[in-house]
């Protein structure tokens, strides 16, 4: 008996240890369990190419966003330098509601110049978070697959003066 008492509470500590060791993070509908640390991608050509498949998602989210909150007719953007994009990638564990994705993309996107109604110039900082089933990524948007693909789960948007 006493073997089995032991047993059950070294189970216990080794459950509890690596609960409170994985980062969890919640959204509205979604408890996801973040078992890697948050690298950012520094290498030139796999942070293009990661912004490359999620930029028709990202360019959606953004003119959702600035229609909305400026009434635009028109949205224009200023040329997108590559020093103006940051990527961090993290993996995520499978959580009890959801074992569609395997990872947290987060992109930053520095516009210098964005243009509402061919006459409001500003600078923005945008960032997105997506969790992705790094699996599906390589399949183009018309796949038809794009909702198992990413899932926006955070976005900020912040003018700079």
């Amino acid at each position: 008996m006493k073997k089995v008492t032991v047993m059950l509470v070294v189970v216990f500590f080794f459950i509890v240890g690596n609960a409170s060791a994985s980062n969890i993070i919640k959204t509205e509908k979604l408890q996801i369990i973040a078992v890697g640390k948050e690298v950012e991608v520094k290498d030139q050509a796999t942070k293009m190419f990661i912004y490359d498949l999620m930029q028709i998602w990202m360019r959606h989210s953004l003119d959702d966003y600035y229609h909305n909150k400026y009434h635009a007719d028109s949205i224009s953007w200023g040329g997108l330098k590559p020093e103006g994009i940051r990527v961090w990638i993290r993996q995520v564990g499978p959580s009890e509601n959801d074992r569609t994705y395997t990872h947290l993309i987060k992109i930053s996107l520095q516009h210098d110049e964005l243009i509402i109604n061919d006459k409001k110039k500003m600078k923005t900082e945008d960032t997105f978070t997506y969790m992705v089933n790094a699996d599906l990524l390589s399949l183009c948007p018309e796949s038809g697959k794009s909702e198992k693909e990413f899932k926006l789960i955070n976005s900020y948007h912040k003018v700079q003066p």
